[in-house]
């Protein structure tokens, strides 16, 4: 079973990290993807949220360098998260786990690229 996706999309919200007393970081958002269809010969929009979570120097750079409204592309996989609440419910949720971020959002001018950039270098495709 092969468990891999790609998203282009913008941030809903700033990232928020959470750090660990091992050291570790979590950092998690949600990211907007615009699905555009016609019915019935009329445009029409959809918005589809999806939460996304990473670690690591992914985190880091999530942390550091995105935030509300940047757009981004993603490649991850789907992972679900399982738990129980105090009166013993069981709930799920399926989330992004994010392995490479790139920054979409165009640079304003004179500003430096990212050195952290965990995205793809078109120079190597």
């Amino acid at each position: 079973m092969f468990n891999s996706l790609q998203l282009i999309g913008h941030l809903g919200g700033d990232p928020e990290a959470r750090y660990f007393e091992s050291g570790s970081q979590v950092t998690r958002f949600t990211i907007y993807l615009n699905e555009r269809y016609k019915k019935d010969d009329e445009a029409k929009e959809r918005t589809h949220r999806f939460s996304v979570e990473c670690w690591g120097k992914t985190a880091e750079f999530a942390t550091n360098y995105l935030h509300k409204g940047s757009r981004v592309a993603i490649n991850g996989s789907l992972t679900e998260n399982r738990w129980s609440d105090p009166d013993g419910q069981n709930h799920s949720r399926v989330i992004v786990r994010a392995d490479r971020i790139e920054n979409l959002t165009p640079k304003k001018p004179g500003e430096p690229p990212a050195a952290e950039d965990t995205g793809y270098d078109p120079e190597t495709f």
